[in-house]
């Protein structure tokens, strides 16, 4: 019997390989990042070809490491870094610019237009995102208007498009399957949830063929296999799985009403809503967590673009931490805030307010204000920003959270997940490994080749512990109203000028 399934997990900074064998534990690890290109200020991009070898490079020695030949990996899996736009020549294979970034914000003017538009709203119905620089059919136009090279591909029919799952999959099996997976597509705000297809309408609206698009294929499903010299034995790629859905998924998010909360750079709050589409009022996103079979899963999503970044403000801005694990010890040192509230709007606010303008606001320091009365405020405003979310996701759902899962490198801090606890009214459950993502990329590609059974799978996430609400509800919407208060502040005065 095939031992193990490889994984190829591509953030946005770096790609790693990771190996998983029939108990879940990783035998096998290899990270490699590639660079960051910022042409200008609103400008992010990467070289896919760069991406692609690095990958490649990173699984033949995470496979060398354990002494592991491809004829004992029964799949792949892979999870992504979403929305990121690459487009190439099918001739030559040759990308025919660097890879967009989800991150670049190039198209801000242009989808200001259009959201002042009809386009707008009934975009944002069809596609549950608002028109934002992140759809990459956005992208799709930029590159067609300002890339001579991609017009004229386009117009001969040798252009082919997708996200960077798309991209590698292409390569992978030697040019034969251009696809992508149903939760990619979901992110690239180029998906009609409602007619379950490309949105060639509003394609069209934009000047972008659909023939460019690749085709959708289930999370869990069947993507081809590598070419047999790429590895030495030709490998099955049966997951592609975007990767927040993928940590929502390893993280037993697999009913309707279950969430888990991402925290890196960034938070990712995605709340499973089951197999009916909810498209959001309340300024959330509305993704397809994963499509298994004939069955479909959406999820709300909110995200906050600032949290764990804001504690590497702490430690690269202000310099008052020399690394980020100080800030728990920093924290604790205090029995509160002494009245400072940190509105960590580094650059906006996300989720659900969606105010770009506003800026990162210190409010109450006074002559007693501390290092640490700083430190803590900061950790605090992310749990403060996440109940802004949740918020939102709850009055959407009409579901109030029991528990949430966490994972996500500042997960490790356990002032934030009890403050989260605190202040979100939840059981919070910390995994012991907080390698979610790859896990749930592994999950995809296991299940569709029978390596793992649906049962086998509620074991596989152990949690490593659970924090338990220790605030009454007095205090909590006390100390709410005050960050209300304050959030507004910081938006209004960005306002006022």
């Amino acid at each position: 019997m095939k031992k193990y399934i490889m994984v190829m997990d591509e953030g946005t900074t770096g790609t790693r390989s990771l190996i998983y064998d029939k108990d879940f534990a990783i035998v096998s690890q290899c990270y490699s990042e590639f660079t960051q290109y910022t042409p200008s200020e609103e400008k992010v991009e990467h070289d896919a070809m760069e991406i692609y070898e690095k990958t490649i490079n990173v699984c033949k020695q995470a496979m060398e490491q354990a002494s592991i030949q491809p004829e004992e990996i029964a799949a792949i899996g892979i999870t992504n870094q979403r929305a990121t736009c690459v487009v190439w020549n099918k001739i030559t294979g040759q990308p025919l610019h660097n890879a967009i970034v989800w991150q670049d914000v190039r198209t801000t003017e242009e989808c200001a237009k259009i959201n002042a538009t009809p386009w707008g709203e009934e975009a944002r119905k069809r596609t549950g995102w608002t028109v934002a620089p992140v759809y990459t059919s956005m992208m799709m136009k930029w590159y067609m208007e300002n890339v001579p090279a991609i017009k004229e591909a386009v117009e001969k029919g040798d252009a082919m498009m997708g996200t960077i799952d798309t991209w590698l999959i292409w390569n992978l099996t030697g040019r034969q399957t251009h696809a992508i997976s149903y939760s990619n597509a979901s992110v690239t705000g180029s998906y009609d949830l409602v007619d379950n297809e490309w949105y060639t309408e509003f394609l069209d609206y934009l000047g972008v063929p659909v023939s460019v698009y690749p085709t959708v294929v289930n999370d869990s499903g069947d993507y081809g296999c590598t070419y047999e010299n790429l590895f030495g034995a030709s490998i099955p790629i049966c997951g592609a799985i975007a990767d927040q859905h993928a940590a929502l998924f390893a993280q037993g998010c697999r009913t309707e009403g279950s969430g888990k909360i991402t925290n890196g750079t960034g938070s990712f709050l995605d709340i499973n809503i089951g197999n009916k589409l909810v498209v959001s009022n309340e300024g959330l996103n509305t993704v397809i967590a994963w499509k298994i079979g004939d069955e479909i899963t959406y999820a709300l999503e909110g995200y906050e673009s600032v949290t764990g970044s804001a504690v590497q403000w702490l430690r690269d801005g202000l310099q008052i931490i020399e690394a980020a694990p100080e800030a728990e010890a920093a924290a604790e040192s205090v029995p509160d805030s002494n009245g400072v509230i940190f509105v960590p709007a580094l650059a906006g606010l996300s989720a659900p307010f969606h105010d770009s303008s506003a800026r990162g606001t210190l409010f109450g320091i006074t002559r007693g204000t501390t290092r640490a009365h700083v430190i803590r405020a900061t950790l605090e405003g992310v749990v403060y920003r996440l109940k802004d979310i949740l918020n939102a996701v709850e009055k959407e759902s009409g579901v109030k959270m029991q528990v949430v899962r966490i994972d996500g490198g500042l997960s490790m801090n356990n002032f934030l997940a009890q403050r989260l606890a605190d202040m979100l009214d939840v059981e919070v459950a910390r995994p012991l490994s907080v390698e979610a993502t790859s896990l749930g990329a592994a999950q995809m590609a296991g299940l569709h080749v029978g390596f793992w059974s649906e049962e086998e799978l509620q074991t596989a996430m152990e949690i490593e512990k659970v924090f338990v609400p220790n605030m009454n509800e007095v205090d909590r919407e006390e100390r709410y109203s005050v960050w209300v208060d304050r959030v507004n502040r910081c938006m209004n005065a960005m306002n006022r000028k």
